[in-house]
């Protein structure tokens, strides 16, 4: 009803592991042949970055469990040293979407580690169209 709850639980890989996906943003990108998570986790060898905000992973999600599917997780934006927890995730037509993100250089020893405070796109082209992608969806 959208306003009552199941509690929350950890997201989790089909083999049963546990995502390691916790206090930062996850966002959805949406196709007509899958279900898709973009998000940041532990495990990365990033234990340097707060949070564990970078790198940028995407992988698909089994629509009826809601399981991460690990065989499919793919970098998606590198790490380089510095935070990169408030990204977007859409479509910009029904062949492509993009995940965007800047690079945040809070912390003392990111500029060492190879950030510059950089913008990123990553351009992601389906191998199909989105059949539910509508131009009418766009803001005008």
């Amino acid at each position: 009803d959208g306003l009552h709850f199941a509690d929350a639980k950890p997201w989790t890989f089909d083999d049963g592991g546990e995502l390691g996906s916790y206090n930062t943003q996850q966002h959805w990108l949406v196709h007509s042949d899958g279900l898709y998570l973009v998000y940041t986790r532990r495990g990365a060898n990033n234990d340097h970055i707060v949070r564990h905000r970078a790198p940028l992973f995407m992988a698909a999600v089994d629509p009826a469990t809601l399981r991460v599917i690990r065989s499919t997780e793919r970098v998606i934006i590198p790490e380089r040293g510095a935070e990169m927890g408030n990204f977007g995730a859409c479509a910009i037509d029904a062949n492509e979407s993009w995940v965007t993100v800047s690079e945040g250089m809070f912390m003392k020893d990111s500029k060492a580690r190879g950030a510059e405070g950089a913008t990123f796109v990553a351009r992601i082209r389906w191998d199909s169209p989105n059949r539910l992608f509508s131009e009418s969806t766009l803001v005008p």
